[in-house]
């Protein structure tokens, strides 16, 4: 056995590789500190292959040597020791702590901004200031600016006869209790045609402009920045003409006096015309024909302006506007007399909030805030419209009940009134499921809340899928239910010979 031993030391050298022989103890380890054996010399290997070739030529020694090199393979190595790590210690924030933290980085980002704002202010001059220049694209800004105005207002004057048809044509199947969609078909097809009446105008704004620029791509730019603003503005108007509709009661989708109606409409496009052309028009050039210090300061004064006014529109009317909900509450249905209430509380706190947060974030970035500004209120109008509109027609249907047929009723007396109460347990909750959509979409409109990320992630999916299986465990058992009573009910109420016992019950 001593030759094995031997002869496996010798060819195979390390320790980390010899067999155990039976009878003999070998130790092994997996340090990698551990020395490496001696290399054997020659001598030694010229006994080693001596040794071998006569255990090979034993039938016993080969076999029990091919016995051990078997159990080796088959043995598993040695696991190596895990190394215990420490966990890292994470220190937990207070609500307040975090209050904090987040207070102290929007303080700093906002103090940065004005210490960008002061530096555009006082800081050297963008370009020197050129009179000529100045008037030459002045006056072609101007014609563009009153050609497209002027062409806007006479197609919008043509198509005035053409909104007051359809306002009374609605109006008039209003009145019919089943022709109810009409009236909604004809505001929103007024809004389609003032939008494309908008779109025309665009086009032959920049027909204009290809003509009117002088071969200035200076002017030409400042051209581009009249018709975006146009676009954005104009777009804001459609959408107040679709609230107020100053000119055609008919269309009007909310019970408003016409003299409310038009001056709101009136400030609020003064207001609109104010913080767009001067934002996206006025300080841009100013700040390319004169110098970046003066175009800060526009934009600073335009700003202040806006906020002061609107917030005294806002307060001046706050009874007035406050009792005006109130009232349309009133003659509102349920359902959106609990929200029109709750709005008429805190309609004023929004609306200065809403011009308050304009009034800032114009200060750092003039063009891209008042496009996300006016791009959440426009989806969030629409949003508010669209939830409205669905909600009112789930409302409509709630008034409504299913009437069978008297052969039926005599057969399931109680079928009618199980049908009717599963429906309108069905509307109702499809009512407040669309109120909750609608308020993640508002949150979702102004960047608080990213709903459509949410409902393709872990959780929305999952409240999705709960939702859904709630719904159809209800809707099955519903079903069940109603067919099981209604089958017992049957057999309760007719003899063997399916006529109705009138004492069975």
């Amino acid at each position: 056995m001593r030759w094995i031993l031997f002869i496996l030391f010798c060819l195979l050298g390390a320790p980390a590789h010899a067999v155990s022989i039976p009878g003999v103890t070998t130790t092994t380890t997996t340090d990698s500190t551990t020395e490496p054996a001696p290399e054997p010399d020659i001598e030694q290997k010229k006994a080693a292959y001596g040794a071998l070739a006569d255990v090979l030529d034993n039938d016993t020694s080969r076999k029990e040597l091919i016995d051990q090199l078997r159990t080796v393979a088959a043995t598993p190595p040695a696991e190596p020791v895990p190394k215990i790590v420490p966990p890292t210690l994470v220190e937990e924030q207070t609500v307040l702590q975090k209050v904090t933290e987040v207070s102290r980085h929007y303080g700093e980002a906002l103090s940065a901004r004005f210490g960008q704002l002061y530096r555009n202010i006082t800081g050297s001059p963008h370009k020197p200031f050129n009179p000529q220049t100045f008037s030459n694209a002045l006056t072609h800004f101007s014609m563009l600016a009153v050609l497209v105005f002027g062409f806007y207002w006479l197609i919008r004057l043509c198509a005035l006869p053409l909104y007051r048809k359809m306002g009374q044509w609605a109006r008039q199947k209003n009145r019919e209790r089943s022709n109810w969609l009409q009236l909604p078909a004809m505001i929103i097809g007024a809004f389609i045609i003032d939008l494309l009446l908008l779109a025309l105008t665009l086009f032959v704004g920049q027909v204009l402009s290809d003509n009117l620029n002088a071969g200035s791509r200076t002017i030409a730019f400042q051209q581009s920045l009249f018709l975006n603003a146009f676009a954005l503005i104009e777009f804001f108007k459609a959408v107040l003409r679709l609230i107020f509709c100053p000119n055609v009661a008919e269309l009007r989708p909310f019970t408003i006096q016409d003299e409310s109606a038009r001056y709101w409409s009136r400030r609020l496009s003064w207001l609109s015309s104010l913080i767009g052309y001067g934002l996206i028009v006025a300080v841009p050039i100013i700040s390319n024909q004169v110098n970046v210090q003066i175009g800060a300061l526009a934009n600073v004064i335009i700003m202040l302006c806006m906020t002061v006014w609107a917030l005294y529109l806002i307060f001046r009317n706050k009874k007035e506007i406050t009792q005006h909900l109130l009232n349309f509450a009133e003659h509102s249905l349920a359902f959106f007399s609990l929200f029109i209430r709750a709005f008429a509380l805190v309609w004023h706190w929004l609306a200065s909030a809403y011009f308050i947060v304009l009034f800032f974030f114009s200060l750092f970035d003039p063009g891209n805030s008042l496009k996300f500004m006016m791009g959440a209120t426009v989806r969030s109008l629409a949003i508010i419209g669209i939830a409205a509109f669905v909600s009112g027609m789930f409302s409509r249907w709630l008034a409504k009940t299913i009437t069978l047929s008297p052969h039926t009723q005599r057969n399931y007396p109680e079928l009618q009134k199980r049908l009717n109460g599963w429906l309108s347990a069905a509307l109702k909750t499809a009512r407040i499921l669309t109120v909750c959509v609608a308020v993640m979409l508002l949150l979702s409109a102004w960047g608080l809340f990213d709903f459509w990320n949410w409902l393709q992630n872990g959780a929305g999916q999952k409240t999705v899928d709960i939702l859904i299986r709630i719904a159809l465990i209800l809707f099955f058992s519903a079903v069940g239910w109603t067919v099981l009573a209604s089958l017992i009910e049957n057999r309760l109420a007719s003899d063997i010979h399916g006529r109705p016992l009138p004492s069975a019950r």
